[in-house]
């Protein structure tokens, strides 16, 4: 799938997803629901700029990062799903289901013939656990699970995962 498409694609989603999800103000009270935008790192639920929402219980977290250069194509989209345990002024327990989607795409070499060879890889990984994030308006949260990496291919592997990230609120 072509760079741009996907660039376009996830900037559409991001925007869709705050539009439905923002906050409204009834009778100049607020309801419940939170949204935080910041910057993600994990290898199921990441890596890039993250916008998460949270409403009473449950929470989404989309994150994504494109780079493109004359020699690197880089890409990692994530839609995490989220389940708060117990959130309390300064703190929020959760669980979390990660999905993560990495494109990678380098200049390699030259072959034996003179041919330009360029390699793609794309690999999706999966993951569930436990998470805490700490701060008022600005959270820190860490997340510890267990995952599965490069599920699209015979040779996939089953081990331990982390995730982190650092979110301002909205």
């Amino acid at each position: 799938m072509n760079t741009k498409k996907i660039s376009l694609i996830m900037i559409a989603v991001l925007f869709s997803v705050i539009s439905v999800f923002s906050q409204e103000a009834e009778n100049n009270t607020t309801k419940l629901s939170t949204n935080y935008l910041g910057l993600h790192a994990g290898f199921t639920t990441g890596l890039g700029l993250s916008f998460r929402h949270w409403s009473d219980k449950y929470g989404v977290q989309i994150t994504a990062i494109p780079i493109k250069t004359d020699n690197v194509q880089f890409i990692s989209a994530s839609l995490t799903g989220l389940y708060s345990i117990r959130n309390e002024k300064y703190y929020r327990h959760f669980l979390y289901l990660g999905n993560h989607l990495l494109i990678n795409q380098t200049e390699t070499y030259y072959d034996y013939n003179g041919n330009y060879k360029e390699e793609q890889k794309t690999s999706y990984n999966a993951g569930f656990g436990y998470g805490f994030e700490v701060g008022k308006k600005v959270r820190f949260n860490l997340m510890v699970g267990y995952a599965g990496y490069n599920l699209l291919e015979t040779d996939f592997s089953l081990l331990p995962t982390a995730e982190m990230g650092l979110y301002f609120e909205l």
